[in-house]
């Protein structure tokens, strides 16, 4: 909760217990505008959301019984001792409840980015001529992807903190739809800020900067990636998060909103994820292109010359850590790529020429499908009466079920393989799927992450702080040559972070 809200919720508690006892003119006066004061800061300076919705409601009903109380008629009344207990009563049970969603759902605090640099970002728009867009069925739309750049910049305190998901309620209804809640359920992020600013001037600290590009999970957008980008970019990443038009929750264009709900194309059910993948990789590899173009000056924007594309990093999230991890093994351009909890789709055939590769997996479930090498699909014979139709339905035969399931075993073998050799698979205890993104930040009460599937004993933001300490080391190890051990003195600085030794 912010500092208004829980000065509101304390004053509107003390006016309640000050009606127990006959009280002067004076004293309602007094209490009223006290009430009106906080409440007039709290909008002023936070801005008024609907979790707060009772203690708004305490307030004018407040104002209303001062003004019927300083009346001469009414000043001597007395209300029925029921009716008063009844008042009271409901009075703390709609302010326990405003309490509670205002804490459950509260106006976070992104962490503050742990580099020496401040934040930068600018949307950029991007349309690739040479590829139709794979989700529009017999379309001759060109594919195009909107990117946030967040970079190094120079201080100007002229300029406001850019808001959370760049004031786009459209976007926050989208991802609130994923989650099966009521359309205003995740209202308050619009009252969120970030920690960077848009359209600041690059820094001349560097003669160039290395590039890292994040791709977001399926069904999420870039913007969820914030907290990590912008550490990033604090520590001297050109960091270009890639919304994938289509796999994300929605897209935000400067002239339309494009919704997944708009996908024309009918995918084999059989190998979706594996296309999802892929296109997610192409849109990558389209995006490096475009950045050469833009460090040629090819393309208008501001940052000629500085991208360092002999330093290119690959960071996703779940469907886009699996990209991730395609680049890793296919496009030598890439020198280093981290996946963060993301199930993959592709083997490699040798390797031992991949890029330096890193995993972080959650300990529900991700990591022991490593160390098992068993895949989250389980075999046909395994399968219910029931279950077996629909995966009949979707994939069409038994023979093409084997067939996707032994690809999937072997995927996971080889991932055994990559990270068994590299040594870097990681896990945080008490962590989930979610928790390496901002979504873990979203929700205050543990019991209510619960009901959307956000599990794991560990606080959301420590997650999220180890999951950037481990990403920054990382990069800085393989994109900017810094010591090699590093990885390893976080292991032994946090005992919620582990190293998996695979067998």
């Amino acid at each position: 909760m912010r500092i208004f809200e829980m000065i509101l919720i304390l004053v509107n508690l003390i006016s309640l217990f000050l009606s127990f006892k006959k009280q002067s003119k004076v004293v309602w006066l007094l209490v009223t505008g006290v009430n009106l004061s906080v409440f007039f800061f709290h909008v002023v300076f936070e801005g008024v959301r609907y979790q707060m919705a009772f203690s708004y409601l305490f307030v004018i009903l407040l104002v209303a019984y001062t003004l019927i109380k300083t009346n001469k008629r009414f000043f001597e009344a007395r209300f029925p001792k029921v009716l008063k207990i009844i008042v009271i009563s409901l009075s703390l049970i709609f302010l326990a409840a405003t309490s509670y969603l205002a804490y459950a759902l509260p106006v976070f605090t992104l962490p503050k980015p742990t580099g020496s640099y401040n934040v930068g970002i600018k949307y950029i728009r991007l349309v690739d001529d040479k590829r139709k867009d794979p989700f529009l069925n017999k379309s001759t739309q060109k594919r195009e992807l909107m990117t946030k750049v967040y970079y190094p910049a120079k201080k100007d305190d002229s300029k406001a903190f850019d808001p959370y998901f760049h004031h786009s309620t459209q976007l926050i209804k989208a991802l609130t739809d994923n989650y099966h809640l009521p359309e205003i359920a995740f209202d308050q992020l619009k009252l969120v800020q970030t920690n960077s600013k848009e359209d600041l001037q690059l820094s001349d600290k560097q003669k160039s900067y290395p590039i890292i590009l994040f791709s977001h999970g399926a069904g999420t957008t870039m913007e969820v990636e914030t907290s990590q980008c912008e550490d990033l970019a604090s520590h001297g990443y050109i960091v270009v998060a890639i919304d994938h038009t289509y796999l994300s929750a929605g897209s935000v264009f400067p002239d339309k909103f494009i919704s997944p709900k708009e996908i024309t194309t009918q995918f084999n059910m059989g190998d979706i994820t594996t296309i999802f993948s892929q296109i997610m990789a192409d849109d990558d590899k389209f995006v490096i292109k475009k950045l050469g173009e833009m460090n040629e000056g090819k393309m208008n924007s501001n940052f000629k010359g500085k991208l360092n594309l002999n330093k290119i990093g690959v960071i996703g999230h779940s469907l886009g850590g699996s990209a991730a991890y395609n680049l890793a093994i296919n496009d030598s351009r890439v020198k280093a790529a981290i996946n963060l909890d993301g199930t993959v789709f592709t083997t490699p055939k040798n390797f031992k020429h991949m890029a330096p590769f890193l995993m972080i997996a959650n300990d529900k479930v991700q990591v022991q499908t490593i160390e098992n090498k068993t895949t989250m699909m389980p075999k046909f014979e395994s399968l219910s009466n029931e279950d077996k139709k629909i995966m009949l339905s979707s994939y069409g035969s038994k023979e093409a079920y084997d067939k996707a399931y032994e690809k999937m075993q072997q995927e996971i073998i080889g991932l055994n393989k990559v990270l068994k050799a590299s040594g870097n698979l990681f896990t945080i205890i008490g962590s989930d799927h979610m928790k390496f993104t901002d979504i873990g930040l979203w929700i205050g009460d543990s019991y209510l992450r619960d009901l959307i599937n956000i599990t794991g004993k560990t606080d959301p933001a420590k997650c999220l702080e180890i999951t950037k300490a481990v990403t920054l080391a990382f990069f800085d190890q393989h994109l900017k040559g810094k010591t090699t051990d590093s990885l390893d003195l976080l292991v032994k600085k946090d005992p919620l972070l582990k190293k998996v030794d695979l067998k």
